[in-house]
This record gives structure tokens, C-alpha cells and sequence, in this order.
């Protein structure tokens, strides 16, 4: 790939850069691999509540790139933005799509749109995000830049599976209603597989409703085979990914789901709702068993599948193993990024 020359970018998000999520897992690595590249990058961190917005000039930065997360904030800078210096704009996913349809729905999407207008370049964290915005009116020539997968180490060989009945379900995410934990406690205590265990890895954000999950598994006899290990970090996330025989992800919407290429990266197949990148990675590597959303049912079956049919889970887990050849790594992510910005200045 051509070399451009080196750039001096300032990264916009909210807090700090080291937050455990999805989407700031993505800054971070992706400002790292700039960083190695010979780019000067800046983050410029926000108050999510207000507060006086940063000076950026020509004389310091050369790109003002913004995750879509800090919208009301970016619409203003942007405008304000000495000519010469490219606004940009990173969107996971929007935040009027985690809201069904409404006024606040509307109100959001309003304010969302005029930060989308602000900018001189979007960029999508997945192919779907991109369709999706293309397809509302939003954006419509968004370029893509995909996570990469290889952000822990992987084994030399392929992993010895268990041989016994025990089978390890694993969940990575925040524990929010979109991440849809209350839908998998009820599968899985529906399963009432005694073989199986749950593992829940990932924040409380919102207390009220972990405490509905806890509920649900309170009111039934399999406590004792679902654990809670809460926020990990990234070793702790890769300990559990070794230890997993399948990662799930129920999510009613997603920009990506990185942990999904990350656990086909470590040989975990994958059951994930179709949202996301999850149907593009299970079609490319056949590592995995998908359920629509909105299907009530959908993935109490996927779950009895995989329980039931032990030759199905050897040739998935084969799968996932041979898939990593076929993943980006954050390398590429940020050479797309560094692409897109050249080649819109």
C-alpha cells in the first residue's frame, strides 16, 4: 500500500480512552497502530455533561476525527472548524437506533443527522452500519474500516477440547437491555441442560435490570452454573475466551460485535443474533449458528442445537479455528482509516 505522509490527528471522545466497551476498545487500538505508524495523535477528551469545547487549529492538527458517541458536542466543533482542517467523523453505530420509534427516537436522530452533515468524511466501523446509513438518507458514501481480531495472543496449536458432557457458554458485553442478557438467562434457564454453564463477562451499567436477569436465575435451580465475573480486562477477556466451547452475543443491535471475530481469532465459534457483522463473519467462516432477533424462540433453538448435536460443535469449533486466516488485524483497520483520511484532504 502507497505510504502517505505522516499526520497530526485529534481524537475526540468522551473520558478517557482506556473505557472498557466495544467502541473504545476500537479508538484505542486504532490510535495505537496510527501511532506506530508514524502519526501524531492527540485525544481530546470531552465532558459528556457540557463544558467549554477545545480550540483546534491548522497550525496543530491537520484532522479533527470524532466518535459519533460525542454527537451533540461534534456538530458545534465541526461547524466551528478552521477551513483546511478535515472533520471526521467515526460511527459505531447511532444512538436514535437503541431507541424504538418516538419522539426521543426522532429528537435524536435530528441531532445525529446534523452532526452527520457537519462532517467532511464518515467512517463506519462496519459494512452493515454503512448500508444501514446509506439506506436511511444519512450518509450516503461512508467509508468502511472493520476492527481488527487479533488483539490477544493466540495459541500455537489448536486447543484441546474437552472430551466430557460440560459445556461452557460464554457472554462479553455490558450488561444492557440491548445486549439482550435477559433474553439469554431465560434461554439458557430454559435449556435446563445440567451439562451447561454460563459465564456473564461485563459491567452493570444499568443496576435495575441486572438485577431482572439475577431474578430470573434466582427464581430457578441453576444459580450454582451461571457466573458473574463482571468487567474483565483484556487478559481476563482472553483467559475466558480459552476456557469458552462458545461465545454468545443475543444483541438486538450492534455497529460490529467485536468479541465475535475475537472469539473466532481464539477458536471459539460463535451463536449470535443476525445484527451486526455476525452474519458476514458466520457466512465467511462457517464457525457459527445465527437466530433472527425478533424471533422469541430464536435462541433457545440455536442453544438446543449446539447442546444436543456434539458432531455439529467438533465442526464448528474446527472452523473457528481455521477462520483467523480470513480476519483483518488492527493493522489493516488502521491503514483503511489513514486511506480514507488522505485521500479526502
Amino acid at each position: 500500500m502507497h505510504r502517505v505522509s505522516t499526520l497530526r490527528v485529534a481524537w475526540i471522545i468522551y473520558g478517557s480512552l482506556d473505557q472498557v466497551s466495544g467502541g473504545y476498545i476500537y479508538d484505542r487500538l486504532v490510535v495505537e497502530q496510527l501511532r506506530a505508524l508514524g502519526d501524531t495523535v492527540t485525544v481530546v477528551s470531552l465532558a459528556p455533561n457540557g463544558g467549554a469545547l477545545p480550540t483546534l487549529s491548522t497550525d496543530d492538527f491537520d484532522v479533527v476525527l470524532g466518535d459519533e458517541l460525542c454527537f451533540r458536542e461534534l456538530e458545534p466543533l465541526f461547524r466551528s472548524a478552521p477551513a483546511g482542517l478535515l472533520r471526521v467523523l467515526l460511527i459505531h453505530h447511532l444512538t436514535a437506533w437503541e431507541h424504538p420509534v418516538g419522539p426521543l427516537r426522532d429528537e435524536l436522530l435530528a441531532l445525529e443527522k446534523a452532526t452527520i452533515d457537519a462532517a467532511d468524511v464518515c467512517i463506519a466501523t462496519s459494512h452493515v452500519t454503512a448500508a444501514r446509513l446509506q439506506h436511511e438518507g444519512l450518509a450516503p458514501n461512508t467509508a468502511v474500516a472493520e476492527p481488527g481480531a487479533d488483539r490477544f495472543e493466540r495459541a500455537a496449536s489448536v486447543p484441546n477440547r474437552p472430551t466430557g458432557p460440560l459445556l461452557r457458554l460464554l457472554f462479553v458485553g455490558n450488561i444492557l437491555p440491548r445486549k439482550r442478557v435477559l433474553e439469554l438467562a431465560q434461554a439458557f434457564v430454559e435449556l435446563a441442560s445440567p451439562q451447561a454453564e454460563l459465564v456473564l463477562v461485563g459491567a452493570e451499567r444499568e443496576p435495575e435490570y441486572a438485577q431482572r436477569v439475577r431474578a430470573v436465575i434466582a427464581r430457578t435451580r441453576i444459580a450454582e452454573r451461571v457466573h458473574w465475573l463482571g468487567s474483565l480486562d483484556a487478559a481476563g477477556v482472553a483467559e475466558q475466551l480459552s476456557l469458552a466451547d462458545v461465545l454468545i452475543l443475543p444483541s438486538a443491535l450492534e455497529g460490529y460485535g467485536m468479541v465475535l471475530s475475537e472469539a473466532l481469532w481464539m477458536g471459539v465459534p460463535i451463536i449470535a443474533a443476525r445484527v451486526g457483522a455476525a452474519e458476514a463473519l458466520v457466512s465467511r467462516s462457517r464457525a457459527g449458528l445465527l437466530f433472527d432477533p425478533d424471533d422469541a424462540r430464536g435462541l433457545f433453538m440455536v442453544l438446543t442445537c449446539f447442546d444436543a448435536e456434539r458432531e455439529l460443535r467438533a465442526r464448528l469449533w474446527d472452523a473457528a479455528w481455521h477462520a483467523a486466516e480470513q480476519l483483518p488485524r488492527w493493522r489493516d483497520t488502521a491503514l483503511k482509516v489513514r486511506a480514507t483520511l488522505s485521500k479526502a484532504r
